[in-house]
């Protein structure tokens, strides 16, 4: 599948013997992915070239042969360096798939939570890639989910956080919260910077900053995200592009598809062409 521009080529696939698990291939020079999360576990492995994936508060510049992992909502962008060719393949962990994972390392947390997002381990990083052909070409191989569980176990065991632990609460923690919980229960509605000013209590300004200092995105942002996430898992479905933008909370086909190509890196028509069965 050709990006419309000759020098970007992604592939995209959706294994859905291991709760819709995504794979995706890259090979760009030109796009740049729009600041954005993924309700899901993000594990990168660059494969040639330097990709920046930066956001407003963490530095992320990622050589050939490095592993990159993003917890589920953790924001991140994407874009060449120097405008030179980067070629990378990301696996898009599912939650209950990292809580299999978990459980059967018998460990007290029921999740893990990476702290440091770059690791470089070329054995790891081997044997991660490893898995790629097995879960698109074998996927209904009970093999293919062992060779997925073999390298999450590794990768928890060496690199997670995975004791219990408590983070210090604010009230503009608790705001923010307040703004994100509103927003995951409200996505299919209009949500102005008035609702979530009434709702707590706090000024337009003040909201938007408190909520971006602890989620990285403006509310607007974060919510446009989230209906994208909620879209991917209705175009699985087989829905058509305009039953999928309305379900999910856009109301204009042509602005859920400008938006989905931003985070996404193709079109709802690709990403739902490139499920495999």
């Amino acid at each position: 599948m050709h990006d419309k521009n000759k020098h970007n080529h992604v592939q995209h696939f959706i294994n859905n013997t291991l709760d819709n698990l995504e794979l995706f291939k890259g090979s760009f020079t030109s796009h740049q992915f729009k600041p954005h999360f993924h309700e899901s576990y993000t594990i990168i492995f660059m494969d040639y070239g330097v990709g920046d994936y930066s956001n407003d508060s963490s530095n992320f510049i990622l050589s050939t042969g490095s592993i990159l992992i993003f917890n589920p909502y953790e924001v991140h962008t994407g874009k060449p360096v120097n405008n030179s060719p980067w070629n990378f393949l990301t696996m898009y962990i599912p939650i209950e798939i990292m809580k299999k994972a978990m459980d059967s390392l018998n460990l007290p947390i029921e999740l893990p939570v990476f702290k440091e997002n770059i690791i470089n381990n070329k054995v790891l990083f081997k044997k991660g890639k490893n898995v790629f052909p097995n879960l698109i070409h074998n996927q209904h191989n009970p093999k293919s989910e062992h060779l997925l569980m073999d390298f999450l176990k590794e990768l928890i065991r060496k690199y997670a956080y995975t004791e219990k632990h408590s983070e210090p609460v604010s009230e503009k923690f608790i705001a923010a919260k307040q703004i994100k919980e509103y927003l995951h229960n409200h996505y299919l509605e209009e949500v102005s910077t008035n609702d979530l000013s009434n709702l707590t209590g706090i000024s337009k300004y003040g909201l938007i900053k408190s909520f971006k200092q602890h989620y990285q995105l403006p509310p607007h942002q974060y919510l446009v995200n989230l209906r994208i996430e909620k879209a991917k898992k209705l175009l699985t479905k087989k829905l058509s592009a305009t039953e999928v933008a309305y379900q999910s909370g856009f109301f204009d086909q042509s602005h859920f598809t400008r938006h989905f190509k931003k985070i996404i890196g193709i079109t709802p028509k690709q990403f739902a062409n490139k499920i495999i069965t």
